[in-house]
């Protein structure tokens, strides 16, 4: 064999095994972004929420301590997750998610919302029972008031691809206070602008970061958006709406990341 053909050979086989290894080794790392939003309805007082998303149990490879950890250090006022707290594969009955959320609830305000994986998962039924029998506020498209160091929201949980409530629902909402959506699907952003006149924010996952993040991109492929996705992490800013997409923290089927560790958010709103 040449040395060409022996370099080759050697980048044919050592690529390949170099991207397994840093995709496992990303899987276990956490990546803390902070992001601030003002609002000249909100008072002087700040108000932070911790954005978790795409849990996936049991595929979360992030240390679950490390969570609470970092959570304890910013203290959020308040918890949104926003879907795929569970693989569709995962066995409700012995799962571990709900031992992580009653560590959550016991801490702070919880909100939760489903996504696709939830909705797929066989014992869908058995997670909607749980999950209300949790100490977590489960909404599923429905609005309540979510008041905060005496700034009230309405807050609106969307369930898997909805964008709008049922009329009755949309009656509730109080227009002279901001509305924060959960709404799993970032892709749907335009939606939920139209739906809810401009809402201060929405807060998404199921993209996963666009799995490998190359430079010049948002990511490779996002699920229901395809080759080269636009709404992937972090915020995105149109008509006075914000869209803050978490890149997940764990991994569906697809269990490769690059350039994308998993990702925990909290926002600040303050006043304007």
């Amino acid at each position: 064999m040449t040395r060409t053909k022996k370099i080759i050979t050697g980048l044919l086989i050592g690529l390949p095994l170099l991207i397994v290894a840093e995709g496992i080794r990303e899987n276990r790392q956490l990546d803390v972004e902070s992001i601030v939003l003002t609002s000249n309805k909100t008072k002087d007082k700040q108000i932070k929420i911790a954005h978790i998303s795409d849990l996936q149990f049991p595929r979360l490879r992030v240390n679950k301590q490390q969570l609470l950890d970092e959570l304890e250090k910013e203290n959020p006022d308040v918890i949104f997750l926003t879907g795929d707290t569970i693989d569709r594969t995962e066995d409700v009955s012995q799962t571990d998610f709900f031992n992580f959320l009653a560590k959550l609830t016991a801490s702070y305000p919880t909100y939760v919302i489903n996504g696709n994986h939830e909705e797929t998962n066989s014992n869908y039924d058995l997670w909607l029972k749980k999950i209300n029998q949790s100490d977590a506020i489960y909404l599923e498209n429905d609005v309540t008031n979510l008041t905060i160091k005496q700034t009230s929201f309405n807050l609106v949980g969307l369930s898997n691809r909805q964008t709008a409530l049922p009329i009755n629902q949309m009656h509730s909402i109080d227009p002279t206070i901001d509305t924060l959506i959960l709404a799993h699907h970032p892709e749907l952003f335009d939606h939920y602008i139209v739906s809810f006149n401009q809402p201060l924010a929405i807060f998404s996952g199921h993209a996963h970061g666009g799995q490998w993040r190359l430079p010049g991109t948002d990511g490779i492929l996002a699920p229901n958006q395809g080759f080269l996705p636009k709404l992937t992490s972090g915020l995105y800013v149109k008509n006075n709406s914000h869209l803050i997409v978490s890149r997940g923290l764990a991994n569906s089927t697809f269990p490769l990341r690059l350039n994308n560790y998993p990702h925990l958010i909290f926002t600040t709103i303050k006043h304007a």
